[in-house]
């Protein structure tokens, strides 16, 4: 990551996207001084405080907004061509999850691409950080090659055939290798934030935040085995044809 005094951070959204995947952004605001003020934290944790700037990014096709799952419109402050958000100019890139089998236009792989490929003179580089279908952008982009990565554990077996070339691990919450962060489906997103910020801003401020958005105690191996899970889906689909959905409380 680029040294800043404040972290310049991309959502980076060119198609529709889940709404839950996109949550985990919310951990970086929680964590700014101003967020910090209004909670009413003491002067000492406020001060360890990390600022940040937050763009939403997208194709200028898209227009001035995008729609999200749950029927959610999130207004774009930025496009691709925007030189704000060029290269060289963020610090990290969030990748949520867009509906599974997206295939992506080259400008935007290109984009991408050129974040996850920027080097600093003094090294730096811009992490990318994707949540759960968000690691097939990246596949599509070439930024998984010879790379060990984590995805939605239903779609690794698809994910193995489509992007041979990357080590894929469907026992790992999330996976760090180098500058890309890859994380399971949904609100694994939210964990694998929680690890970020554990790694690069670890202190009591951290800690706080995190227990004040209760997440990051899921650890970084899943609880049950990917056959466990198969046998799960068995039987709530059998249960779903034999009994139905049983009887519904009133609201």
């Amino acid at each position: 990551m680029a040294a800043t005094k404040q972290l310049r951070i991309g959502v980076f959204i060119p198609a529709s996207v889940q709404l839950l995947d996109l949550s985990g952004i919310d951990l970086f605001d929680m964590i700014t001084p101003e967020y910090l003020k209004l909670c009413g934290l003491p002067p000492p944790l406020i001060s360890l405080g990390v600022p940040s700037t937050i763009h939403y990014i997208s194709v200028p096709e898209k227009g001035s907004h995008v729609e999200l799952t749950a029927k959610v419109v999130l207004q774009v402050s930025r496009t691709i061509d925007d030189p704000d958000v060029q290269p060289g100019m963020l610090d990290i890139v969030l990748v949520p999850g867009p509906e599974p089998g997206t295939i992506f236009e080259t400008k935007v792989l290109e984009y991408l691409r050129g974040h996850a490929e920027w080097k600093g003179e003094n090294g730096q580089t811009t992490d990318i950080l994707s949540v759960c279908t968000g690691c097939s952008m990246l596949g599509q982009a070439g930024i998984l090659k010879g790379k060990h990565a984590s995805g939605p554990r239903a779609l690794v077996p698809r994910l193995r055939k489509e992007f041979p070339e990357t080590s894929w691990d469907d026992s790992k919450r999330w996976v760090q290798d180098g500058n890309v962060w890859t994380s399971g489906g949904i609100t694994n997103g939210q964990e694998m934030v929680a690890a970020y910020l554990r790694y690069n801003f670890p202190g009591p401020t951290t800690e706080a935040v995190l227990s004040m958005a209760d997440v990051g105690e899921k650890g970084l191996d899943y609880g049950k085995s990917v056959a466990r899970v198969q046998l799960g889906w068995l039987w709530w689909i059998l249960k779903a044809l034999t009994v139905g959905g049983g009887k519904q409380k009133k609201l």
